[in-house]
């Protein structure tokens, strides 16, 4: 059983076998998880024809739904993958600014070749959108992933005594943000699960439930931490897919890497 006072900050109570069964999937498992998941990336050709530099056009792929901007408005839509090859895009819905007329064009030009996309192709640093023949449409650089959602593997947590130490050899530690707004995954010991909500860089975690199985006290003790770190977090970023969630006053409680594709 986990001791210390941390251990309040928990809500006793039993969670049904499905959710349990449901936390310890594999954190890079998660229900639609595609390779897409949690990344971004930087416009590079459309047609074939560079854009122009400045355009900062861009896609960004969170579990269910895709957005970015589009060289004038912000967008969003819906998509759906077989988690290989095949990729569609749903309705597109836009803000409303407008823009001077070169650069509306490259808009439109944008959005009409994003609809008519099919298939990708994708590397670490580039992806290619194709249509159902194979024809290229679009081309991009990678950028950093700038969503908490999807799956995360711990490597770094707060020990709540001004210390951040890895997460100790032989321990999987691992979370998942869904866009539902809950949070579950296993802490080392036991899973757990609860709700989150982001605005814009600023993140609210919790009150969390776990299991109560004990493992010893080294991993009860770093579980405690854990859980603690995580509700404890006020703020989030992302960089080349590494999450960094700290609290009000800065001071860093959770590091984790993107488990999608490892």
């Amino acid at each position: 059983m986990l001791r210390g006072r941390t251990r309040q900050l928990l809500l006793i109570g039993l969670i049904a076998a499905g959710l349990v069964a449901g936390c310890s999937t594999a954190p890079g498992s998660s229900p639609g998880a595609t390779p897409l998941a949690n990344t971004q990336w930087l416009l590079a050709t459309i047609g074939g024809q560079p854009v122009a530099s400045g355009t900062n056009a861009d896609l960004l792929f969170s579990l269910r739904q895709a957005s970015g901007f589009s060289g004038c408005n912000q967008f969003t839509t819906t998509y759906t993958s077989d988690g290989s090859a095949s990729l569609s895009f749903g309705d597109f819905a836009t803000t409303r600014m407008a823009c001077d007329p070169a650069t509306n064009l490259i808009e439109s030009s944008y959005l009409a070749a994003l609809g008519n996309v099919a298939r990708y192709t994708m590397t670490a640093d580039s992806l290619t959108l194709a249509n159902a023949t194979g024809g290229i449409l679009l081309t991009y650089g990678a950028q950093a992933p700038a969503t908490v959602e999807g799956p995360w593997n711990v490597t770094m947590v707060n020990n709540g005594t001004g210390a951040v130490q890895s997460t100790p050899a032989g321990i999987g530690v691992a979370m998942s943000f869904s866009p539902d707004g809950t949070i579950e995954g296993f802490g080392g010991c036991n899973n757990f699960s609860g709700g989150y909500s982001v605005a814009a860089d600023r993140i609210s975690i919790g009150p969390l439930m776990a299991s109560m199985k004990s493992c010893g006290e080294s991993t009860d003790k770093f579980e405690s931490q854990f859980l603690t770190a995580l509700q404890n977090s006020a703020k989030w970023s992302v960089t080349t897919g590494t999450l960094d969630l700290r609290d009000a006053n800065g001071a860093q409680q959770v590091e984790a890497t993107s488990a999608i594709g490892h």
